[in-house]
C-alpha cells in the first residue's frame, strides 16, 4: 500500500470547493453546498497487496486496507485497536457443497451476518462508532448518533451504541416494512436507544434525517452524527469486504461480484476498492422493484420514486443515498451493471437453492444469487467465481421464509429476540426535534 496523506481530506461531489477533515465530515454529515463526501484522493493497493494479506485475520486485513483514510488521524495502534474490537465475529465464503459439479458451483456467498445484529452493517457502524468516539470523544460529552432504516441499519447502529457512556442512538424506522425481528433488534429497550416507529416509508424517515442533519438550531444544541451510508466511514469500512473476498479465492481467478444493494453504499464501496486497485472483473447492484438505479444506467434518466414494501426490505429504497459516490468512482472506471430482480424471482430463488443444496438465502441474498446466475449465464466465459454478498441472516425474514417455503423457522435466529417499545410518531419531523432535543437515551 502506498503512503497515506498526512492529512486526507474529503470533498463534496457537487462542489470541489467544499472541503474537510474527518472531524469535519463527522461532524456535518452532508457537505455545507450539497453532495456527499468522498476522499480528495484515492490511495492506491500494490500489485502484490493481496497475496501480501492473504493469511492474514480479517481485522488485520481490513486495517491494511483504511489504514490510509484514518491512520493518519487515529494513530496507528488506536486503528489497530478500533478494528481488533470491529471485526470480532468470522466472514466465511460458503459454497453450498451439494452444488458441487453443477454450474451454481462456481458461485459463493461471503457471509457478512455472523456480528451481534446478524446483518453486513455491523462493519461499517461498529467502526463508526468506534472512529466517532477517538476522534470527537474529548470534544463533547453527548453525541447522539441519528440514523433512518430499513432494518439492518438500525439494528446495527443499536447494537454498536448500546451502553456506551456519552453516546444515544435515535434510530427512524418504517412502522410498517420491517420484520419483527429487525423491530425486536432496533427497538428492544436498553440504555443509549431511542427508537422512533414512523407512521411513513424508510424514505420519510431518511428525509427527516436529512432535515435534522441540516438543520443548525439543533446542530448549535447538540452535535448530530449520522449512522447512515451517507456518512464516508461507513462506505470506506466495507471496503475491505472485496479484498477479502479476492483473497478466499485461488491466485489468478476472475471474480465477478454481486451486491445486494438500497442505498448503494456497498456496491460504492466495491467499486471504491476497484479504483484502489483491486481487480474485479465484474460488478453489479442486484437491486428490488424500487430501485430507479437499473433505469439509469440504461436511458440516462433518473427518476427516484417512492418505495413500496417487498420480500428484500431492507432494500425498499427509491431515493438511494449514495448515488453520487458511485456514479463518481464509477465515471472513468470499471463499468457497474444494475439488474431488477422481482419478488416473484426472489421467492422462487430461495425455493430453488434450499431444495438443490439445503442452504437457506435470506430474500435479499437471494436477489444477488439470481443475479450472479444471470450473470455466468450471460458472461461466464470471462469470469472464474462470482461472489455474492450475503446481506444478512435468513432468519431475520420469518414472514418470508413462510411465504418462500411454507415454514418461518426454515431458519433459526441465533439471539434473543425481546418484545419492542418504540416511541410511535406520525411522520412528523417536530415530533424528531423533540427527541433530539430532549435527554432521552442519555444515562
Amino acid at each position: 500500500m502506498s503512503s497515506p496523506n498526512p492529512e486526507l481530506e474529503f470533498v463534496s461531489t457537487a462542489d470541489a470547493s467544499c472541503r474537510g477533515s474527518l472531524r469535519d465530515v463527522l461532524l456535518s454529515a452532508m457537505p455545507a453546498k450539497g453532495g456527499l463526501w468522498v476522499p480528495t484522493h484515492i490511495p492506491q493497493v500494490s500489485a502484490d497487496f493481496v497475496e501480501h494479506h492473504r493469511y492474514d485475520s480479517y481485522a488485520d486485513l481490513a486495517e491494511a486496507v483504511i489504514a490510509p483514510y484514518f491512520a493518519q488521524v487515529l494513530g496507528a495502534s488506536t486503528l489497530h485497536q478500533v478494528c481488533q474490537d470491529a471485526y470480532n465475529f468470522p466472514v466465511p465464503l460458503v459454497r453450498p457443497e451439494r452444488f458441487k459439479g453443477t454450474d451454481s458451483e462456481r458461485l459463493a456467498v461471503l457471509e457478512l451476518f455472523h456480528g451481534p445484529s446478524a446483518a453486513f452493517k455491523d462493519f461499517a457502524v461498529r467502526t463508526l462508532v468506534r472512529v466517532t468516539a477517538r476522534v470527537l470523544g474529548d470534544e463533547f460529552p453527548q453525541l447522539t448518533v441519528l440514523a433512518a432504516t430499513s432494518g439492518d441499519t438500525g439494528a446495527a447502529v443499536t447494537e454498536a451504541c448500546a451502553g456506551v457512556s456519552g453516546v444515544r442512538a435515535v434510530v427512524l424506522y418504517p412502522r410498517i416494512g420491517v420484520s419483527g425481528v429487525q423491530e425486536s433488534q432496533i427497538a428492544r429497550p436498553r440504555p443509549g436507544v431511542v427508537a422512533l416507529s414512523v407512521d411513513g416509508t424508510f424514505d420519510d424517515c431518511q428525509a427527516m434525517v436529512k432535515r435534522a442533519l441540516a438543520d443548525e438550531t439543533l446542530r448549535r444544541h447538540r452535535p448530530l452524527l449520522t449512522a447512515n451510508s451517507i456518512n464516508p466511514v461507513r462506505l470506506i469500512a466495507q471496503v475491505p469486504f472485496a479484498f477479502h473476498s479476492k483473497r478466499l479465492l485461488a491466485s489468478g481467478r476472475r471474480m465477478g461480484v454481486v451486491v445486494p444493494s438500497g442505498n448503494l453504499g456497498n456496491v460504492g464501496a466495491v467499486q471504491l476498492a476497484r479504483r484502489m486497485g483491486l481487480d474485479v472483473a465484474a460488478l453489479v447492484a442486484a437491486t428490488n422493484t424500487n430501485s430507479p438505479l437499473p433505469e439509469l444506467f440504461a436511458t440516462g434518466q433518473y427518476r427516484p420514486r417512492r418505495a413500496n414494501p417487498t420480500a428484500s426490505n431492507a432494500m425498499d429504497i427509491g431515493d438511494p443515498n449514495n448515488l453520487s459516490r458511485l456514479l463518481t468512482w464509477r465515471d472513468g472506471g470499471p463499468s457497474v451493471e444494475a439488474v431488477t430482480i422481482d419478488d416473484r424471482a426472489t421467492l422462487d430463488t430461495m425455493r430453488r437453492v434450499r431444495a438443490g443444496s439445503g442452504y437457506v438465502l435470506c430474500p435479499h441474498t437471494a436477489v444477488g444469487w439470481k443475479a450472479a446466475e444471470d450473470l455466468l449465464a450471460r458472461d461466464g466465459k470471462r469470469l472464474d467465481d462470482v461472489i455474492i454478498f450475503g446481506t444478512a441472516h435468513p432468519a431475520k425474514f420469518p414472514d418470508v421464509l413462510q411465504a418462500a417455503f411454507g415454514d418461518s423457522n426454515a431458519s433459526i435466529f441465533p439471539g434473543e429476540l425481546p418484545p419492542p417499545e418504540p416511541i410511535k410518531i406520525g411522520n412528523d419531523f417536530e415530533a424528531v426535534r423533540k427527541v433530539l432535543e430532549s435527554e432521552a437515551g442519555f444515562r
